[in-house]
């Protein structure tokens, strides 16, 4: 019995190493920004550092929103590009046309349509290629040149959050 044990608790302890040392990855995903121009992300993000700010749901606007005066002195100081991404089930590319007109009818400034990128994607998938929790929070993550997430906040921006996000950059 104790030799039982003592195998399952190598079989386990090497199990739990194994998932911890991979890296949560940003997948390869083709989209449009608002004002229409084609992108392959994460080649697309074109930064060494990228913090991602992504929501799940319309009403997480106002979170997303606490987090941009910081994603603005990050990127005016040049430590990292931020984009705002919907993130929303395939399905829905089929209303997409419709989706994006009414975002875009919300979003008058053409450097913010730059920067807000509708996924149309396995949201399920998309949240473990991350490494995020459930969608009914916002994340703001912080990816490399390649896509390797080097950090992840959930829900509305706070300095401590932001303490950890800096740390990654």
């Amino acid at each position: 019995m104790r030799k039982i044990f003592l195998i399952m608790a190598t079989f386990f302890s090497f199990a739990a190493a194994s998932t911890a040392t991979v890296a949560q990855q940003f997948p390869n995903l083709d989209t449009k920004d608002l004002n229409g121009r084609e992108l392959s992300l994460p080649t697309d993000f074109n930064a060494n550092r990228a913090l991602l700010l992504i929501a799940f749901e319309q009403e997480q606007q106002p979170q997303i929103n606490t987090w941009l005066p910081f994603a603005e002195k990050l990127e005016n100081a040049g430590q990292a590009k931020f984009y705002e991404l919907p993130v929303l089930p395939s399905a829905l590319r089929l209303m997409g046309g419709m989706i994006e007109n009414g975002m875009r009818s919300g979003i008058p400034s053409q450097a913010t349509r730059a920067k807000t990128l509708t996924l149309y994607t396995n949201v399920t998938r998309f949240r473990k290629n991350l490494g995020l929790g459930g969608k009914n929070q916002i994340y703001a993550v912080v990816i490399d040149r390649q896509g390797r997430v080097l950090a992840v906040q959930s829900g509305a921006y706070s300095s401590a959050k932001a303490k950890q996000i800096r740390a990654a950059l």
